[in-house]
């Protein structure tokens, strides 16, 4: 009680003053005109502060809202596949109308050498298989190699050993698409006619002759083209869409007519001796 006594006697001064100033500011908010001005400091100060905490708690929370997106974007891709097929049907019948989707991480990639691979965080467990298609919302990025229980690796479109089915949209005229191991950004389209329509810009996408590819998926746009020597054929240049140095998302798909269709696709080979 005797140090409490001291510790007033001490700082009563300092106590005084706190409390006329405190009285002063509520006169002065009370009964002047700038009132308001008052207030509306206050409330722009503690908005700020607000929107700082605010700032920070969407931050924190910005992988839980990328996997929401994800998983939001398997459902709409399944449900569109289903569309297309003109049979509206529930989500564990898409296996019965095409292509499923389902999403994966890049863990492992490559651009500058010949043969580039990546690896993905799927796997046997995920029901991941090989010869997947796997591809990006910008456009398509490979084929599953192989897979194993947690992990697969996928043949990048930047491997020249990948050739892919491919044509150009406007005119549907189609050819082979392959990488010439230099220029990341870039790959090669074969095969197109001549005397096709080309021109720069032209948006290059699958044929949809493959049992991997679906129809439509884009793979870029045509950046230069000239005519092959001593041929009726364009070598066409294609700007690719997707930029292979920033993969980290990617979807792996599934067709799941593609074993009956190239059942019957090499039944006929062999039926017929071709």
């Amino acid at each position: 009680m005797k140090d409490f006594l001291k510790f007033l006697l001490k700082s009563h001064f300092f106590m005084l003053f706190l409390v006329l100033e405190s009285i002063s500011i509520f006169l002065v908010v009370r009964n002047t005109e700038n009132a308001n001005l008052f207030i509306s400091s206050a409330n722009s100060v503690s908005g700020f502060f607000q929107n700082k905490v605010s700032s920070i708690n969407n931050y924190f929370s910005l992988k839980e809202q990328n996997d929401f997106l994800k998983a939001e974007n398997e459902h709409l891709k399944n449900y569109i596949s289903v569309l297309k097929e003109n049979d509206i049907r529930i989500s564990k019948e898409i296996e019965k109308t095409g292509y499923f989707y389902q999403s994966a991480i890049v863990v492992k990639n490559s651009v500058y050498k010949p043969y580039n691979i990546i690896t993905l965080n799927k796997g046997s467990i995920d029901g991941i298989r090989d010869d997947m298609a796997v591809l990006s919302d910008k456009g398509i990025i490979g084929t599953v190699a192989v897979t194993g229980k947690n992990y697969c690796t996928v043949v990048s479109m930047l491997n020249s050993k990948l050739g892919i089915s491919a044509k150009i949209e406007r005119t549907d005229y189609f050819g082979s698409l392959r990488w010439d191991e230099k220029d990341y950004k870039y790959s090669f389209l074969y095969d197109i006619p001549d005397h096709s329509s080309l021109y720069i810009g032209d948006k290059v996408v699958t044929s949809g002759y493959s049992a991997v590819f679906p129809e439509g998926l884009t793979i870029g746009t045509v950046a230069e083209f000239e005519k092959e020597k001593k041929s009726s054929f364009y070598k066409i240049k294609v700007k690719l869409s997707q930029d292979f140095k920033k993969l980290k998302h990617v979807y792996i798909v599934d067709y799941f007519g593609k074993d009956e269709r190239l059942q019957i696709e090499d039944s006929t080979i062999i039926k017929f001796r071709f």
